[in-house]
């Protein structure tokens, strides 16, 4: 969590030089930041208190994960197992030790197989996040290779994914978004954060998109990747692919002209776009 909170400084001191770049949605950057700011304010001094809980469901039949969540980091790899193990850590802050265990206590979630997904769900429905007592959940999760597809949505906390193959559908509000050691189609979206991805693999349909903040990708091979796009409001793209890469790839960089660059059979079309910052493209 406290890279959320680089993120929003990082981001208010990029708007601070570009208040003609889309004021809508620096409108809503600064409402979203101001209220992480003064729960950070808020926070100090408070008593916390912790509650932490395992769970493993037989997943050897599952093809899918699906994760909605208010507020913590989510962890997630791929094991040598049949079985998928989720662990999860829940801690309140509030203005006394009781209040805090009492809101421990009583937050609700639910991990469950449905159909031929495992869901999770730590939404906070009863509860205001970012308001005087606060609960985040952090959840840590081991998941066999034959889970294939990945729907997730975070309003803020980091996503991180490591050694995991299979289409990515991901949605953070605020905080990063960072895979690493992965093959599959990714779509990757934030409100504010970066996005990185790390000796990934892409195929078909690869999208990753931020309103603020960075774009950086390592890509081992995109010989099976029909599109590649990426594209930042305030930040900069930062793309690497290998020496025996076939594209064509168009660059719309902030205060540039449009440029296309292209190699060999120009097999795999990229779109690389800032409003505001660098692209930096081999």
């Amino acid at each position: 969590m406290k890279r959320v909170i680089c993120i929003l400084i990082i981001l208010m001191l990029s708007l601070s030089g570009c208040a003609s770049f889309n004021e809508v949605d620096a409108d809503k950057v600064k409402d979203v930041s101001d209220k992480i700011t003064q729960t950070i304010i808020d926070s100090v001094g408070k008593e916390n208190a912790e509650r932490q809980e395992s769970h493993k469901l037989e997943a050897k039949n599952l093809s899918k994960l699906k994760i909605e969540s208010s507020v913590g980091d989510i962890f997630i790899a791929a094991h040598d197992s049949s079985e998928a193990t989720v662990d999860i850590k829940i801690t309140a802050k509030s203005s006394s030790k009781e209040r805090s265990q009492e809101l421990v206590d009583n937050f609700s979630y639910s991990v469950m197989e449905k159909w031929d997904a495992i869901e999770i769900n730590t939404i906070q429905d009863d509860i205001k996040i970012l308001n005087s007592d606060n609960i985040q959940t952090e959840l840590t999760i081991n998941i066999p290779k034959n889970i294939e597809s990945f729907i997730i949505a975070l309003n803020v906390g980091e996503i991180t994914v490591n050694n995991t193959d299979g289409q990515f559908e991901i949605n953070n509000n605020v905080g990063n978004i960072e895979i690493n050691n992965s093959v599959g189609s990714f779509n990757l979206k934030a409100d504010v954060g970066e996005i990185v991805l790390n000796s990934c693999t892409p195929l078909n349909k690869t999208e990753l998109k931020t309103n603020t903040g960075d774009i950086k990708a390592v890509f081992s091979d995109i010989s099976d990747a029909r599109t590649i796009k990426a594209e930042t409001g305030v930040g900069d793209i930062e793309i690497t692919t290998p020496d025996n890469s076939s594209y064509e790839a168009e660059i719309d960089e902030f205060m540039q002209d449009k440029m296309v660059v292209y190699k060999e059979n120009k097999n795999t079309k990229i779109e690389l776009k800032t409003g505001v910052g660098d692209i930096n493209f081999k």
